[in-house]
């Protein structure tokens, strides 16, 4: 009986270290869950992930978008840029540190992921990519005005799981019309008390969009 109660043990702890790695998830501290702190503070608890940005929005000027003390107030959607993002930008262009990127630019790079008001994943509009090549845009979702003044049009999406279509975990994707690049979402619904952060995947760099 102890034989298979271990079999079934060891079992579990193999498919759930299997789904673990398959979604693919960014580990940003609690995700999905809610934090009694502002955003900055959020970022402040988890340098593994945001200390790069955190130095981005001190050089840009940022510091109160996060606070909740700019005029974007204390319900903003982030799509958060992680340090692996910045990096990867900063060895493309042979740059340094973080400070090393124009003042104007960091500024744009943080805006250009900023919605202006505060939207969890269920709250997007599901959507497909465009099966035909001289399109960008596809069908559903929604087209979103940035904090930047860019366009990114979102939509969410049920991946394929086990060969199943849309039975995988549901993603928010990003897809920006200009430099036609998209993104998806690694982790999403980290509640603050500023507002709600979506973590972009490790793959993405500062301008994709």
């Amino acid at each position: 009986m102890k034989r298979i109660i271990y079999l079934a043990f060891a079992l579990l702890l193999m498919f759930g270290a299997q789904s673990c790695t398959e979604y693919n998830l960014i580990d940003t501290g609690e995700a999905n869950g809610n934090h009694n702190t502002t955003m900055w503070e959020y970022f402040k608890g988890d340098p593994y992930n945001w200390d790069s940005l955190r130095v981005m929005a001190v050089h840009a000027d940022l510091v109160p978008l996060f606070q909740g003390t700019s005029s974007y107030g204390k319900d903003i959607t982030f799509f958060g840029i992680t340090n692996h993002s910045i990096r990867r930008y900063l060895l493309k262009n042979d740059l340094k540190q973080v400070t090393d990127i124009p003042k104007a630019q960091c500024r744009d790079f943080i805006l250009d992921c900023v919605l202006k008001k505060r939207l969890l994943l269920d709250e997007f509009t599901a959507g497909h990519a465009s099966t035909n090549a001289s399109e960008v845009i596809g069908t559903g979702g929604e087209t979103f005005d940035m904090a930047s003044g860019k366009k990114l049009w979102i939509y969410t999406f049920r991946s394929s799981y086990n060969g199943v279509p849309e039975m995988g975990p549901k993603q928010i994707h990003l897809l920006s019309p200009t430099t036609t690049k998209s993104t998806v979402v690694a982790s999403s619904n980290i509640q603050t008390l500023t507002g709600v952060v979506h973590s972009l995947d490790y793959n993405f760099t500062l301008s994709d969009f």
